[in-house]
Order: C-alpha cells, then structure tokens, then sequence
C-alpha cells in the first residue's frame, strides 16, 4: 500500500517557549537554517507522500507563507542580481500539494482534536501519517523514517504503527511508556502507561506520537470522550482504543528523535543537526571551544 496524504498537527500555541511564541510559531523555530517543520514535511515526502495538510490556528498564517510561492521575494532578487539566491526556496511549494485547514480558538483542546478536524481529506484514504510539528526523527544519510514506518505497516498488516523511542530508566516517568507483546517478530501495542513510576514501567519505550492510522479512527474518535483529567481529547487514548479491537506495531526509529518543543531541546537538535554538517561544525566547534577558555 502506498500511502499519499499525512496530517501535521501545528495549531498550539508553544507555551514553553514564551516569549518568543507570542509572535513565532513554534514549529516555525530553525533548526540552522530551516524550520523544524520542514524537517518533518521532507522525510514524509521522501516516503511518497502526495498531499500534506497542516492544521494550524486561525489567526497563524506563517506556514501558509513559508509552503507558498513568494513572487515578492523573486522580484527583490532579480531586480538585485541575486536570483540564484532563490534556488533556495523555489522548491518548498512543489514538494507536495499543501493544504491548510484553521482550528478555531473555541475547539476543543487535545492531539486528537486536529484528527476529527481533517477528517474530510482522510476518510476515504486506506490508511494516513499523523505526525506533529515540533519534533523529527533526524538522519544524517537521508534515510527517511516515514517509508519504513509504512513499510512495517504493510508487512505487519496491522491496523496502525505507532513510531516509539527508547529512553534511559531514570526519565520513564517523563513519559507516555508503552506496554506491548510481541508475535513473530514485530511488536504491537497493549496499552500506554502515562508517567509511570520507574518501577512501574512496562518498557523502556516511549510514544513519540507519529502515527500511520486507518480511517477506524474515526468510529473511535465519535464515541471517544475527553480525558477526565485534563478535559482534552488525546490521540493516544484513540489509538489504544484501536489497539483493544486491532492491531497496532510498534516501529522504533533508526535515527536521532529530536523534540524542537522546549529551548534545552531544541538547542541540542540544533547542535545535533551541525555536528552532521562539517563546514557548521566546524565554526560551532570553535566557538564552543572558546567559551570554555574564557
């Protein structure tokens, strides 16, 4: 099965990062020279992926700017002689067909919110990627993690995958850790223990929340109601309900999870993400060495 249309989630308003997501989208903050979004966006085009659509709020209009042409930016460089410098962003509105959809600010609260409000593009696809946008899976060899998500998908006949990263003992109780078993060699959900005791922890795998997702879903997401707790509606719950009737694998990434939602992380992806450009390197080496001089 090849798989054309992903949902990336980019409607929340980055409150780890204020001030600076008072004007700035979070999934809009660069990672070099690019945003951590597109990061996203290219490894799922990689994977075959047709259309994107992006569920953003209604007053954030920055990713519909970055995915577009910008006819004002070609005419400042051509009238400069500096059109080769737009080379460099010719090709962001062709790599797939975008489309925007708006979550209006009286919607619900939850990841799975989005998932409900896209449901018109996705319910008569086979099967669709569910990724947010404030985090990537990060090869320096190009290797995309989306194509072998599906692949797993489609040796696995399951009726979902659920991308999950290995995390040291200590920092389990950070997150949502996952129960699983295992049948003839792939892994497959039981159930998510959200921030579990480091005793209590079923595994050492933790959800990273990039999904491939069937429109099932959406008979789930009818009944489903918000979490008692927090009064929002969680794609994890929906896709342990998915996991009680079906089957949903578990596929750990080969690559680094970098995780642009807070500044400690997002500056290690950055330095990360250096560290495989030489030439960046290099200078960034420097620089660091110098500071530990001073």
């Amino acid at each position: 099965m090849k798989i054309k249309k992903a949902l990336i989630t980019a409607a929340g308003f980055g409150t780890r990062f204020l001030p600076i997501t008072k004007t700035i989208q979070k999934e809009m903050l660069p990672i070099l020279n690019r945003p951590i979004i597109d990061y996203v966006v290219d490894d799922l085009v990689k994977a075959g992926v047709e259309e994107i659509i992006f569920a953003i709020s209604e007053h954030n209009i920055q990713l519909l700017h970055y995915y577009r042409e910008n006819r004002r930016l070609y005419g400042y460089l051509k009238a400069r002689g500096k059109l080769s410098l737009y080379d460099q962003v010719s090709d962001l509105h062709t790599k797939a067909k975008f489309t925007f959809i708006r979550q209006p600010d009286n919607a619900p609260y939850g990841t799975a919110v989005p998932v409900q409000f896209a449901k018109e593009y996705l319910v008569n696809e086979e099967a669709f990627f569910v990724f947010m946008g404030d985090d990537f899976l990060f090869n320096a060899n190009g290797f995309s993690e989306s194509k072998a998500m599906l692949e797993l998908f489609n040796h696995s006949q399951a009726a979902g995958v659920m991308a999950c990263v290995k995390k040291p003992k200590s920092e389990l109780s950070r997150y949502g850790v996952v129960k699983m078993k295992k049948v003839n060699q792939v892994s497959y959900l039981e159930s998510i223990v959200e921030k579990p005791p480091v005793e209590k922890a079923p595994s050492n795998l933790v959800n990273i929340s990039k999904y491939i997702l069937t429109p099932k879903i959406f008979k789930i997401l009818k009944d489903q109601k918000p979490n008692p707790d927090s009064n929002e509606l969680y794609i994890t719950d929906t896709v342990t309900a998915l996991a009680q009737d079906d089957n949903v694998a578990i596929y750990t990434p080969r690559g680094y999870y970098l995780d642009g939602g807070n500044p400690t992380e997002w500056l290690k992806a950055n330095l990360l993400v250096a560290y495989h450009q030489p030439e960046v390197w290099e200078k960034v080496k420097k620089h660091l060495e110098s500071l530990d001089k001073s």
